[in-house]
């Protein structure tokens, strides 16, 4: 359950008052990406849902075992049919589809994990209420947790295990409620009427889709490749239909950017689920920004090699360049409570242990780097997470990418996503050599300080001997590795 617990804690809060379970609009137009633990699959779709009809529509382009895939599916529950449409060879497979509708909907038996604000509730346009459930999937295969926000129950993401892929990640965004082309929920008209013996297993909710063994056969195999396209051609046509997609979801945008595909290569894995919530469309090209100099909130850290999870409140000042993290740590399946003071412009750092009334010293040599995206970041895109459709339903962010001198350690990589208004951080992926990809998520942030005590030295520490040796953080990320 470790790979849950980044997506838990960032549902730990207060609740003003209790969600209940609910059930998604029954009309959605919107974006999605789906990320796998075991790095086999991902896969970036457009889709449309209709609930009343009881129909979907997903085009979706992907990579699978290393193989790129397009793929059209329009699935109609209420006929039992299912199609699969290839417009650009003008063919249209019709096959039975048994299985019942599931609609988008928290079920009544899921269990409240907690309600957090994405972003900060400082300010409009700054956060985003959400609420997170957990329970079990059917006949006890696993378990799952979805995210969907207070206002609208608009989903915003899904985690669940499966036996083949591990856990699953799910992330919807640019969600609108309605749908401006019914035409979408319409079989094309070269669509053969005569209906195929199906074979294999079949959709049984809408996040099944994705995981569908006939799906991924029909459309990810060598064999398959090679049947119509050879697998060259089939890349080319790949990134080509991304771009037309792209270009389709921009006509009421105006300006859009289709870089999330092709990043996809040279950063798999965990960071693709979040290179690719920022395909979007740019109303206004946004420009690099520094978060506000007195921020308070709650972060998690989740590592790619699962060696480290940390959940912790922080405290973090620019003005007077300092940091204060009270975190709970698990390390290698050992749980540690981590208490540490970084006072940048003293060059110390306190590690601090309130049950023992100790304290340790170290020195530090790094300068303060604030909380901003650098002035070289390369603008990845805009998206919404949640829906723009109504009130309290989204959150405009951005999502920038670049590289960093770590001195001794060399290069790193990174990517932070970050509000539209107010330059909050949202999350931030950092990656080293030595310690792969470091995945930090912020909530619940608030604009300024409550206590200004946490930047005080308890009084034991004065005894504290200062310890010479080593470098220190380098930044607010290097604090947890």
């Amino acid at each position: 359950m470790r790979a849950l617990v980044l997506m838990c804690s960032l549902a730990l809060g207060c609740l003003a008052q209790t969600p209940h379970p609910c059930t998604s609009p029954p009309l959605l137009t919107g974006a999605l990406t789906v990320s796998t633990q075991n790095e086999k699959l991902w896969a970036y779709a457009k889709y449309v849902y209709d609930a009343l009809g009881q129909r979907i529509r997903l085009q979706e382009l992907g990579t699978y075992q290393n193989k790129s895939f397009t793929y059209d599916a329009l699935l109609l529950y209420r006929e039992a049919v299912m199609y699969e449409i290839d417009d650009v060879h003008r063919k249209c497979k019709k096959r039975p589809l048994t299985t019942d509708f599931e609609p988008m909907a928290i079920p009544k038996n899921a269990s409240l994990l907690g309600q957090a604000i994405l972003g900060s509730s400082s300010g409009p346009g700054q956060g985003l209420l959400v609420n997170t459930w957990v329970g079990d999937l059917p006949n006890n295969s696993g378990k799952y947790m979805t995210t969907v926000t207070e206002f609208g129950c608009i989903p915003v993401s899904t985690v669940y295990h499966t036996d083949q892929f591990g856990w699953v990640v799910t992330s919807l965004f640019n969600n609108v409620i309605g749908i401006s082309d019914p035409q979408q929920l319409v079989p094309p008209d070269f669509c053969q009427t005569e209906m195929e013996a199906g074979d294999g297993e079949e959709p049984a909710s809408f996040l099944s889709l994705f995981l569908n063994k006939h799906f991924l056969g029909s459309c990810g195999t060598k064999e398959n490749l090679e049947k119509d396209i050879d697998v060259e051609s089939q890349q080319h046509r790949v990134y080509k239909e991304v771009t037309e997609l792209s270009q389709q979801q921009c006509v009421c945008f105006h300006l859009c950017s289709s870089k999330c595909v092709c990043h996809r290569k040279s950063m798999r894995g965990l960071i693709v689920l979040f290179v690719c919530l920022t395909a979007g469309c740019l109303a206004q090209r946004p420009q690099p920004c520094r978060s506000p100099p007195l921020l308070t909130g709650g972060l998690v850290v989740f590592t790619q090699s699962e060696k480290v999870t940390a959940y912790a409140k922080y405290t973090y000042d620019a003005l007077g360049k300092r940091i204060r993290l009270q975190e709970i740590v698990s390390y290698e399946n050992k749980t540690l409570q981590i208490d540490v003071l970084v006072l940048f412009r003293e060059g110390v750092l306190y590690k601090i242990n309130q049950r023992n009334r100790s304290c340790s010293k170290k020195h530090l040599s790094a300068e303060f780097q604030p909380l901003e995206v650098p002035k070289d970041a390369s603008l990845q895109g805009q998206s919404i997470l949640g829906s723009s459709s109504g009130p309290g339903q989204g959150l405009l962010v951005n999502t920038w990418q670049g590289e960093l001198d770590m001195r001794r350690r060399g290069k790193a990589k990174y990517m932070s996503t970050v509000t539209e208004f107010g330059c909050i951080p949202i999350s931030t992926l950092f990656h080293t050599d030595k310690t792969g990809w470091v995945l930090t998520s912020f909530f619940n942030n608030v604009l300024g300080i409550e206590d200004p005590q946490q930047f005080i030295p308890p009084p034991y520490c004065e005894e504290a001997q200062l310890d010479e040796d080593g470098e220190g953080p380098a930044d607010f990320y290097s604090l947890f590795y």
